[in-house]
């Protein structure tokens, strides 16, 4: 069984291998506020964009094998992107966020490949945590922690 990555309406808990998607949250002041979050990070990482029309902010939970050991390959790089582009994101919003090093360890393969896929993102290599992503008061997209 391949590697599967499906919807999830849970928008600030994205569980591994799924995706959310969530109408943008405005920043409260200079405070950046959550409009998608990912349930914590050991192993994983996040991928975030905003749709062409910039209303609204996915996020993709990936983790580096799934329970039945199916491990992220470079194969599976067209089903991100597929989910991407059937939700219309904008491709100049794309960022990448999370256990860098571990995908650069585990799967060098299929991390350089979906970096590729993505057009070569800006990526946030992170420790363990639960990131997401939000709206600054410029209206950028921008990492967020959970604490």
């Amino acid at each position: 069984m391949p590697y599967a990555i499906e919807f999830s309406n849970t928008p600030l808990a994205i569980p591994e291998r799924r995706w959310g998607s969530a109408d943008n949250v405005p920043p409260q002041g200079n405070d950046t506020q959550s409009t998608i979050q990912f349930t914590p990070f050991t192993s994983c990482i996040g991928v975030c964009a905003r749709n062409d029309a910039g209303a609204r902010i996915i996020g993709i939970h990936l983790s580096v094998a799934d329970d039945q050991g199916n491990v992220f390959a470079v194969n599976d790089v067209p089903t991100v992107a597929e989910i991407l582009d059937s939700w219309g994101y904008n491709p100049a919003s794309v960022f990448v966020i999370g256990q860098i090093a571990v995908w650069q360890e585990s799967v060098p393969q299929a991390y350089q490949a979906l970096l590729a896929t993505l057009g070569n993102p800006p990526v946030y290599s992170y420790g363990d945590g639960q990131y997401g992503a939000g709206l600054d008061s410029n209206g950028a997209l921008v990492p967020t922690y959970a604490e």
